[in-house]
């Protein structure tokens, strides 16, 4: 199932490109004295994965292989699917600090990481982008609905 190669990067190019497009109706935050607007980083996203996407292509037509490739949905795809999902409920509703440290925790106990490193890092990981979003490029993070 060499197209599995192919499929995946050309949906996350057009999944990229309609994005670029909704991107382009935000409007400045007026709140705010951010040095950038809210169309940055998500169109840095954007463009980051449409280039990676298309080496992706480049690379499986030029690799002449005829391996067989596990299928494009297994149970750890879904998984990360609805983790996804989960994990944007709960921005919706107790904010981004909460949420993300609750789901960088239960990502690595439902994986069964032992290793302490890995929660310190983790949680280090959270306040440092909450402090590079709210202290260096002033835009508020959501704070939920619930607080």
């Amino acid at each position: 199932m060499k197209d599995r190669n192919l499929i995946f990067p050309f949906l996350m190019i057009l999944m990229s490109i309609g994005a670029l497009i909704v991107i382009s109706q935000f409007d400045k935050p007026m709140f705010q004295d951010a040095s950038v607007d809210a169309k940055f980083f998500p169109r840095v996203i954007s463009i980051g994965i449409i280039i990676l996407s298309s080496v992706l292509i480049i690379q499986s037509i030029m690799k002449k292989s005829n391996e067989v490739l596990p299928p494009i949905f297994s149970k750890l795809s879904l998984f990360g699917i609805g983790f996804l999902a989960l994990y944007t409920a709960l921005i919706y509703f107790i904010g981004y600090l909460a949420a993300s440290f609750i789901a960088f925790t239960g990502y690595l106990i439902v994986l069964k990481i032992k290793k302490p490193m890995y929660y310190v890092f983790s949680t280090i990981f959270v306040f440092f982008v909450y402090y590079l979003f709210s202290e260096i490029f002033f835009i508020s993070l959501p704070q939920g609905v619930l607080f």
